[in-house]
């Protein structure tokens, strides 16, 4: 599946058939290409084993970021069993009338505010928010009439997700922070504020010696058994970004230089002799170290090459962030600083290392009791008896 943008949809001509294209960063929202060359967007869903589809526009008529929001909408108005036709028309209704509805600006939110601003994951993490469960139960409300009451609502039905939950609270907040610098609500009434989230369990998850060696052999027996490729099996051993490319990697320094990360700053991984056995033996496919199904393209999603392989090694609990954990956890045991283990991890605040200070003091404390035994032995042993003094004879010197 490609990605549409403007110029991809641009390029696109007729061959003759009526040609369906779906998008790889949101799911349901695609493409339609007529034998005419005439280009729609569409948005699809798949209910009870039936397909639904809207058409949402004209290309060029409509940009592709438009259409995404359109997308969304529509496959929520699909999800709650109503025509997205009708939908849209009362939602511009109650735009014209002065009504904004929380849907008409969460669209304007993601073209003006997250897609140019924020980064591509981001982006999809909002979307399925939005898709999922802001705008089945808000996106009709004009901006101006909701209440407390209804973020309260939907923060309750979500808490079996608590981390979930809390983060469309969130979500509704920024969105609704955006409508009031837009005038629709008045300033500092945003009824999303300061309502009490519900407690996040925080998972501190590290592997023995025992369960790492477990570790490599579900990945080994995925890879063997074909339930996962050679590209998804390295970049779960090796637990790296699915974005690194090959020209990332200099081989005579051992590291590989991200010119981008998370921090929106450049991000060095230093190498092991293990790491550099992994990525020389990896064939090149394409410019991605973990290359995904299609030319060019990364592999999307190494969380569930990881589920597949922990299935087999018995560790259901084990997430994939926590191998990385687990490597500065064995660090930690080594005496390693916590300066040095931010380092290798690529942390940029030493408040991000902090967590595993509890490990690097279960260190210090075992070399401190093997000191202490040492000290403890030798005072048993008592010390060797002193050596006694003789007095030599004093010789006489001769006469001449």
């Amino acid at each position: 599946m490609p990605k549409l943008t403007d110029k991809f949809v641009a390029a696109q001509a007729s061959d003759g058939r009526d040609r369906l294209l779906f998008d790889d960063r949101q799911r349901g929202f695609g493409l339609r290409i007529t034998p005419a060359g005439t280009k729609i967007f569409i948005a699809q869903i798949r209910s009870n084993g039936d397909k639904r589809k809207v058409a949402l526009g004209r290309y060029p008529d409509i940009s592709v970021a438009t259409a995404r929001e359109l997308a969304l909408q529509a496959i929520a108005d699909l999800r709650q069993g109503q025509d997205p036709a009708l939908a849209r028309k009362a939602r511009a209704k109650a735009l014209a009338a002065g009504g904004m509805t929380l849907g008409a600006l969460a669209e304007r939110w993601m073209a003006k505010h997250v897609q140019p601003k924020l980064k591509p994951r981001t982006v999809f993490d909002y979307e399925q928010l939005l898709e999922k469960h802001i705008l089945p139960a808000l996106g009709r409300l004009p901006v101006a009439q909701i209440e407390r009451e209804d973020i309260l609502s939907l923060h309750a039905d979500m808490e079996r997700t608590p981390r979930r939950a809390n983060y469309v609270v969130s979500t509704v907040r920024a969105i609704l922070n955006f409508g009031i610098d837009l005038g629709l609500r008045p300033a500092g009434n945003n009824p999303a504020r300061r309502i009490k989230m519900y407690r996040e369990r925080k998972i501190e998850r590290f592997l023995s010696a025992v369960e790492i060696a477990r570790a490599a052999d579900g990945i080994a027996q995925a890879e063997r058994t074909g339930r996962i490729g050679p590209h998804a099996a390295a970049g779960v051993r090796l637990a790296l970004f699915t974005g690194a490319r090959w020209l990332h990697v200099d081989w005579d320094r051992r590291l590989i230089r991200l010119p981008d990360s998370k921090t929106n700053e450049p991000r060095t991984i230093h190498l092991s002799d293990a790491a550099l056995e992994v990525l020389e033996g990896l064939p090149r496919v394409g410019p991605y170290i973990v290359a995904g199904t299609l030319p060019g393209e990364p592999y999307k999603n190494l969380g569930r090459a990881w589920i597949k392989a922990r299935a087999l090694a018995g560790l259901q609990d084990v997430r994939l962030h926590d191998l990385r954990h687990s490597y500065a956890s064995l660090a930690a045991g080594k005496g390693v600083s916590l300066q040095m283990i931010g380092k290798l991890l690529g942390h940029r605040h030493p408040a991000t290392t902090a967590r595993y200070a509890h490990l690097a003091r279960d260190a210090a404390a075992s070399v401190n009791d093997e000191l202490g035994a040492a000290m403890t032995s030798a005072i048993e042993k008592g010390a060797p008896p002193l050596a006694g003094v003789v007095k030599l004879p004093r010789r006489r010197r001769r006469r001449g």
